[in-house]
């Protein structure tokens, strides 16, 4: 679990994934015939060059949701913009870590008191909220800030039984099963692409897919977990250790029926559990893919509570099912586009 551990910890909100790049550089390049890493930080390791078949490309983004700084007020706590899908609720009182010295800060909301009952009902919009990192005055924070630096979850991985705890598991769940993968031989010329800024718009999958031209794309992602505690009347799955999650569709793709076909049957033939993805939630880099050329994509992803959050959680036999699953279809993927 190190690797993963490293991966999740790391710094890496969208546009700023340099730093779990260079781990998975340091961690897995050698497994790979050729390492390139483009102009907007996708990283592209390949093996197989010289191999007949369709070419097949496994994605996972580096990125994650996070926030930025937007300015400094006179009295030296930061405004910030949000980067990504998060909910501004769960922001009130949690660590972070700013910019490139990593400064450490806490998001503040201003005086609460449980006697304002009407403000404690009220959703605080980020344009209310602070980050305090200690500072007296604008100046003496802008000596350790600049206006754009990332900002991220203060979070740090920790395993208790078969549940990890940590921040990032989407897609820092799907790094780490390519970091996996790409030990295994394949019979075709197979790219691991592991993108940047998914969660700002698929930027980095659609380049990637550019570059490749693949004939398959599987997209290894993190997906919400329905088992949550919320309302009864609202759906209750997928359910984190039920298995891997199998797309059908969601607002970016409607997976190709052979690959979805190729991955059920070989979870029943393994005895491996796996669930469907809630419809039309959420889009990947295998929905980007398709924008670019006709090919055959799907998505297999892990099931995680409190998605998009400073925490998360999910179950490590989720991640090592997934690897199982692709290792064992690994050898048919020619059939899908024969």
């Amino acid at each position: 679990m190190e690797l993963l551990k490293q991966l999740s910890d790391a710094a890496g909100v969208s546009g700023f994934e340099d730093e779990v790049r260079q781990i998975l550089v340091d961690n897995v390049a050698s497994y790979a015939e050729s390492v390139h890493v483009d102009s907007i930080g996708n990283l592209y390791m390949s093996k197989g060059e010289g191999k007949a078949g369709p070419r097949v490309m496994f994605a996972a983004h580096t990125d994650e949701v996070g926030l930025m700084v937007k300015e400094v007020d006179d009295e030296g706590f930061v405004r910030f913009l949000v980067v990504g899908g998060i909910d501004p609720r769960v922001l009130p009182a949690k660590k972070v870590r700013l910019g490139s010295q990593k400064i450490p800060g806490v998001i503040g909301v201003g005086k609460m008191h449980p006697e304002h009952e009407e403000a404690l009902k009220k959703i605080i919009p980020v344009s209310d909220m602070r980050i305090d990192i200690g500072a007296s005055s604008k100046t003496q924070a802008e000596r350790f800030l600049d206006v754009g630096a990332p900002v991220w979850f203060d979070t740090r991985m920790e395993q208790h039984g078969d549940i990890l705890k940590g921040k990032a598991f989407d897609d820092r769940a799907g790094c780490y099963m390519l970091s996996e993968l790409i030990r295994e031989d394949f019979d075709m010329p197979v790219t691991f692409a592991w993108t940047c800024q998914e969660e700002v718009g698929l930027r980095g999958g659609r380049i990637a897919a550019a570059r490749v031209r693949p004939d398959i794309v599987i997209a290894l992602e993190g997906t919400g977990a329905g088992d949550s505690p919320v309302d009864e009347n609202l759906i209750r799955s997928p359910c984190m250790g039920s298995g891997p999650v199998v797309t059908i569709i969601d607002w970016s793709l409607a997976a190709n029926q052979k690959l979805y076909e190729l991955f059920t049957e070989t979870a029943d033939r393994e005895g491996i559990r796996w669930q469907y993805k809630r419809p039309l939630i959420g889009g990947t880099d295998a929905g980007a893919a398709i924008r670019v050329k006709a090919l055959a994509a799907a998505v297999i992803a892990v099931p995680s509570r409190y998605i998009h959050s400073p925490v998360a959680l999910v179950n490590l036999k989720d991640i090592i099912s997934i690897i199982r699953l692709v290792k064992a279809f690994k050898g048919r993927l020619g059939e899908v586009v024969s």
